[in-house]
C-alpha cells in the first residue's frame, strides 16, 4: 500500500449501549481522532450509526462507508472496537473481505489490530483464509438449518406480508403498534408458527383474486390495494406493505411488491426449500427444490395460486402496455413461428393504426434477412380456428385409440364393472358390520389401484386435452383472449406461418394421439412440402400436422 493519507472512522451504538460511557459516540470519536493525530493521518469522515444493532447489515452509515470505500475515498477504516463494527463474525469477515477487494485496510483500537503494518497484513491474509473456511462451513450449516426448518413446516427468514407471530402482548411486527387492532392484547399464537395477520391477510387475498378474476396488471392491483380499506375489530384501516426491516418502513404497494407477493407459494400453506444453484447462490423464487407442509395457515388455495402463475406465464410473451392504451393479449404469442426462417413471430400493434400484427423477429430485430411479411393478427387467429375445426375427433375416439395401442376396450369395460361390483359388495358388508373400517379402506385402495392400471399411461391427460379442444372448437367466439391462449398452448406447442397462411402446427404430447383417430371419410392425409398434412377433400387450403418430436431438420413420421 502506498503512503496512507486518507482515513475513515466508524462509530456505532445500539439503544442498550447509549448509557455506557465506554461505548458512547463521543468516546469512540475521541479515540479515533487521537489515534489518527498520533499517526499523522488525515481523517476524512467519521461514519456514525446511532441506536442500531451491530448484527444488522442494513445500517445506513455502514452501507455508505462501504460504498465510499469502493469509490476510493479513503485507504483505511478505523474503529474503536470490533463489536462497534460488527457483532457477528460472519458479517465482520464479509465486510473486511469487501474492504480488502478495494485495497482498504482495517484498524481496531481496543483489540490492537492494525492491518496497515507488515505484521498486520500477514495477519489479514491468515484471517482471509480462515474467513473463507468459516464462511463455507457457515453456508453448509445454514443450509442444513434451513432445510430442517422447512421439513418441520417452519418459515425461514423474515415474516412475509400476510402473517405475524401472533405474540400480540409483545408484538414487534412493523404492522403491529399503531396499526393492528390486536396490538398489546391477548396472544393469538405462541410464536412458534406464523398466523394470518388480522389486516395484512386481506391484501394477499385481494391481490390473488383480482389477478385471477380480472387479470389486472401488477400496477393496477397496487393502485387498487392502496385505495382499499378493511374493517377489523371495529377499526377501518388502509392496506399497506410490511416494509423491509432496517431498510424501509411500511407503506404503499408498488407493482414490484405486488409481483413478489403473487409469486410466493408460501401463501398456499407450504414451506419452500430453495437450496443453492451450481454457482452457490440461492435459487430464484418459483424454483424451489422441495415443498413441505407448513404449520402456517394457507391464505390462498393451490388452485388459485396455479391460475395466477399461469396468467403470468401467458402474459410473459405478450407486448407490454403502451402509455394509457390497454395491452391486448394475443392468443398465438409464444407459439407462432416464421415458416421461412424459423424465428418466433412477435405480436405488435401498428404504429399508425389500431391494427395488430404478428411479425417475424428476424425482420423486427434486423438480425438477418427473411422474406416473411407481417400478418394481421385477426387473420392468423382465424386460420388457427379453422385448423381446430378441421381437427375433428369422432365420438368413439377413445375406443379407437385404445385398440391402436393394443388394448381391448370391451375387456377394459368388463374389468371396470367387476372392480366396481366388488367395491359395492365391500361397502354393503361394511354397512352391515361384517367387515371393519380398515378392511373397507383397504378394499377402496385396492380398487383405485386396479382402476388406474386399466388405463394406459397418459390417457387421463389425453382425455383432458380432448375436453380443451372441444371448448376451443365450440366456444372460440365467446372465449377471452386469455382463455384462448391458455387452451391453445395445451394443444399446439408451435404453429408456423408461411407467407399469408398457417402452414404447419406442432401438437402437444397429449394432443398428437388424437390426430390418429380424428379423420372421417371426407378427410385425408397427404404429403406437403413441410411434412405430413391433413386436408379436407375439395378444400384448397391444408394444414400440416407435426408430431411433438418434430424438428425442422428431420422430417416427421
Amino acid at each position: 500500500m502506498s503512503k496512507i493519507t486518507r482515513i475513515a472512522g466508524y462509530c456505532r451504538v445500539s439503544t442498550d449501549d447509549q448509557a455506557e460511557s465506554g461505548h458512547s459516540l463521543d468516546a469512540q470519536r475521541r479515540a479515533i481522532e487521537e489515534f489518527c493525530a498520533r499517526k499523522g493521518w488525515d481523517l476524512v469522515e467519521i461514519y456514525t450509526d446511532a441506536g442500531i444493532s451491530g448484527s444488522l447489515d442494513a445500517r445506513p452509515a455502514l452501507q455508505r462507508l462501504l460504498a465510499d470505500a469502493e469509490a476510493g475515498r479513503f485507504e483505511v477504516v478505523v474503529v474503536h472496537a470490533i463489536d462497534r463494527f460488527y457483532r457477528s463474525l460472519a458479517g465482520l469477515l464479509r465486510a473486511i473481505e469487501r474492504l480488502g477487494q478495494h485495497n482498504v485496510s482495517f484498524v481496531s483500537l481496543t483489540e490492537n489490530l492494525d492491518f496497515t503494518t507488515p505484521w498486520g497484513k500477514l495477519t489479514l491474509a491468515v484471517l482471509g483464509t480462515l474467513a473463507e473456511i468459516y464462511l463455507d462451513k457457515l453456508r453448509v450449516e445454514t443450509t442444513k438449518g434451513l432445510l430442517e426448518r422447512a421439513k418441520k413446516g417452519l418459515h425461514n427468514g423474515t415474516v412475509p406480508l400476510g402473517y405475524c407471530r401472533g405474540k400480540c402482548s409483545v408484538c414487534a411486527d412493523p404492522n403491529g403498534k399503531g396499526y393492528c387492532p390486536f396490538f398489546g392484547g391477548d396472544d393469538l399464537g405462541d410464536g412458534s408458527a406464523l398466523i394470518a395477520h388480522p389486516v395484512e391477510r386481506f391484501a394477499i387475498e385481494f391481490a390473488f383474486r383480482w389477478t385471477a378474476e380480472e387479470t389486472l396488471s401488477n400496477a393496477r392491483i397496487a393502485e387498487r390495494l392502496n385505495r382499499t380499506t378493511v374493517t377489523v375489530a371495529g377499526q377501518t384501516l388502509p392496506l399497506r406493505t410490511k416494509g423491509s426491516p432496517g431498510n424501509s418502513l411500511p407503506g404503499p404497494f408498488g407493482k414490484d411488491s405486488v409481483r413478489e407477493l403473487l409469486k410466493r407459494v408460501f401463501y398456499t400453506g407450504v414451506v419452500p426449500y430453495y437450496g443453492t444453484n451450481a454457482n452457490g447462490k440461492k435459487r430464484k423464487r418459483g424454483d424451489a427444490l422441495a415443498l413441505y407442509p407448513g404449520k402456517h395457515p394457507a391464505l390462498v388455495s393451490q388452485d388459485l395460486f396455479d391460475r395466477v402463475q399461469e396468467i403470468f406465464r401467458l402474459h410473459s410473451s405478450n407486448p407490454r402496455k403502451r402509455r394509457t392504451t390497454p395491452a391486448r393479449l394475443y392468443p398465438l404469442s409464444g407459439i407462432l413461428y416464421c415458416g421461412e426462417c424459423g424465428a418466433k413471430m412477435r405480436a405488435q400493434s401498428g404504429s399508425k393504426n389500431s391494427l395488430q400484427y404478428y411479425v417475424c423477429t428476424t425482420r423486427l430485430q434486423r438480425t438477418g434477412t427473411c422474406s416473411q411479411r407481417a400478418i394481421r393478427a385477426e387473420v392468423a387467429e382465424a386460420q388457427m380456428f379453422r385448423f381446430l375445426q378441421v381437427f375433428i375427433v369422432p365420438d368413439d375416439w377413445l375406443a379407437r385409440l385404445l385398440r391402436l395401442w393394443g388394448h381391448d376396450p370391451d375387456e377394459i369395460e368388463h374389468r371396470r364393472a367387476e372392480i366396481a361390483a366388488r367395491l359395492e359388495r365391500a361397502a354393503d358388508l361394511y354397512l352391515a358390520g361384517a367387515i371393519d373400517q380398515a378392511k373397507f379402506r383397504a378394499e377402496q385402495e385396492s380398487a383405485e389401484i386396479a382402476m388406474a392400471d386399466l388405463r394406459p399411461e397418459n390417457i387421463s391427460a389425453i382425455i383432458d386435452t380432448k375436453a380443451q379442444l372441444d371448448e376451443l372448437q365450440s366456444r372460440w367466439d365467446t372465449l377471452t383472449d386469455l382463455n384462448k391462449k391458455r387452451l391453445l398452448q395445451r394443444i399446439v406447442t408451435k404453429a408456423f406461418i408461411r407467407r399469408h397462411a398457417l402452414s404447419a402446427a406442432k401438437l402437444s404430447e397429449h394432443a398428437y394421439p388424437l390426430k390418429t383417430v380424428s379423420l372421417k371419410e371426407d378427410y385425408s392425409f397427404y404429403s406437403g412440402s413441410d411434412g405430413l398434412a391433413i386436408r379436407r377433400k375439395h378444400s384448397i387450403n391444408g394444414v400440416i400436422v407435426l408430431p411433438p418430436t418434430y424438428s425442422r431438420d428431420i422430417p416427421p413420421d
